[in-house]
């Protein structure tokens, strides 16, 4: 056969290309026509699920479509992800993720139904949330100092609480070993809640945990807060310092919020969602609401999203090289 005979194919395959273009062209044009569904990796209530009742509220104005919330809990939200991850990429699926299931996950799980950067496109890091590490009141420890001698002097012997191997929450309490040379026992829980009481009930020690979970505990006298792990300190516990502060730089671990989507979903849908979002979160009524649950708005672009991500899947990678975290 000669070169000449693959051109009528070539020319097939060329305008089939082009025609696809167009038809994703005028699909991004259109969109939104018709309802768009946000999974949620959480229980109705809860924080995620939260930020999306808000989020579908105000971009049901902006966008002209109804935004259809869809709880999808378990597997530290994983299982919410990978939905997201299968469906198609249509710009009618999106979901909120946690940092676990396209971090922390990576690194920590052999098997996971998904890959993170073949099958997501991240939208924007929507809101964060600071992370407390608080101690039981019954440990009789007023400051970090005081814990970390605790610690030295009795290796081994205290408890935190975590949610999930790639939670955020164990994140916090890994680097705070890592950094102090202290060891700790995880024991895993199935939700912030559960976690919470476990330290309430001095089931165990301590637990970094979402400052909307601890807030009115700690004010009530159940639970002392000794830090937050985070950049800068919350403008809800302004007294509490950072673990920067105490002598533990780098040490964040905030509990952001971020959008995604399928893999291929039109690059044009893509920034229409991400200026959309980052437009509803800096308004002044939204930001206060937000505040109200403890979150700070962000709305990033997919570029500052990613590098997010990717300083916490470094972070997790240094513990497991280290040997202070096991891979499953």
């Amino acid at each position: 056969m000669s070169k000449h005979a693959y051109r009528p194919l070539a020319s097939k395959v060329t305008g089939a290309i082009l025609a696809l273009c167009a038809c994703l062209t005028v699909h991004a044009e259109d969109w939104p026509a018709r309802p768009i569904k946000l999974v949620v990796p959480s229980t109705p209530g809860s924080t995620p699920d939260v930020l999306a009742r808000i989020l579908a509220d105000a971009l049901h104005t902006r966008l002209g479509a109804t935004l259809v919330v869809e709880n999808k809990p378990g597997a530290g939200g994983a299982i919410a992800v990978n939905v997201i991850a299968k469906a198609p990429p249509d710009g009618y699926t999106i979901g909120i993720t946690p940092p676990g299931p396209i971090g922390a996950d990576t690194v920590l799980q052999k098997r996971l139904p998904y890959q993170p950067g073949r099958d997501l496109a991240l939208v924007s890091l929507a809101v964060t949330q600071a992370n407390v590490l608080v101690v039981r009141s019954t440990l009789d420890v007023k400051d970090l100092g005081q814990l970390m001698g605790r610690l030295a002097k009795e290796p081994g012997k205290y408890t935190y609480a975590a949610i999930g191997a790639g939670s955020v929450n164990r994140l916090c309490m890994e680097l705070v070993a890592q950094r102090s040379g202290a060891r700790m026992t995880r024991v895993a829980y199935a939700g912030t809640p559960q976690a919470m009481l476990a330290v309430i009930s001095g089931e165990v020690d301590m637990a970094c945990l979402p400052e909307q979970a601890v807030a009115a505990q700690v004010q009530a006298g159940k639970l002392h807060a000794l830090a937050v792990a985070s950049a800068k300190r919350s403008s809800v516990m302004a007294k509490v310092p950072t673990l920067d502060e105490l002598g533990m730089p780098g040490v964040e671990a905030n509990a952001w919020m971020g959008i995604i989507a399928p893999a291929g979903t039109p690059a044009a849908i893509i920034r229409r969602l991400q200026s959309e979002i980052a437009r509803t979160v800096s308004q002044p009524d939204v930001r206060e609401t937000l505040h109200t649950h403890f979150m700070e708005s962000v709305g990033s672009t997919p570029e500052a999203f990613a590098r997010t991500v990717q300083g916490d899947i470094e972070r997790w990678k240094i513990l497991v090289r280290t040997g202070k975290v096991d891979v499953d």
